[in-house]
């Protein structure tokens, strides 16, 4: 089963604590994390976010960060946690002749959902 939601990309000085203080204050606002992707790039860090709530934790975030804004639409994709699972996703895309421009995922047990940016997301929801 396929969806599509906004995801949140932020922008963050690359100090220690950091995700500490996004998280708290998205605790404090009682936004949930649904699924993250953060990483440090030439001594800046960024972070994609889905969330409950977008609007809300893009207002809670407003102290914390350098900078917070709508990422974009995704796809995101529910899965079982499986060898190949998301092989057979990528697959699937491929031989749509769909590209994969963003992909990161959170599992859980037998559970696994994978988060997708592609040049077709309608197409994408669709077809997964």
């Amino acid at each position: 089963m396929a969806r599509i939601v906004e995801h949140l990309k932020i922008e963050v000085a690359d100090k220690v604590g950091k995700l500490a203080e996004i998280t708290q204050a998205l605790k404090d606002a009682k936004v949930n994390i649904i699924a993250a992707n953060a990483w440090v790039q030439h001594g800046q860090g960024f972070m994609y976010l889905v969330v409950n709530n977008a609007d809300k934790a893009s207002k809670a975030l407003g102290p914390v960060v350098d900078r917070c804004e709508a990422g974009g639409r995704v796809v995101c994709v529910n899965v079982r946690n499986t060898p190949g699972a998301l092989n057979k996703v990528a697959a699937k895309l491929a031989e749509a002749g769909i590209a994969i421009k963003t992909c990161y995922a959170t599992t859980v047990g037998e559970k696994a959902m994978i988060v997708l940016d592609t040049n077709d997301n309608a197409a994408t929801a669709k077809l997964i």
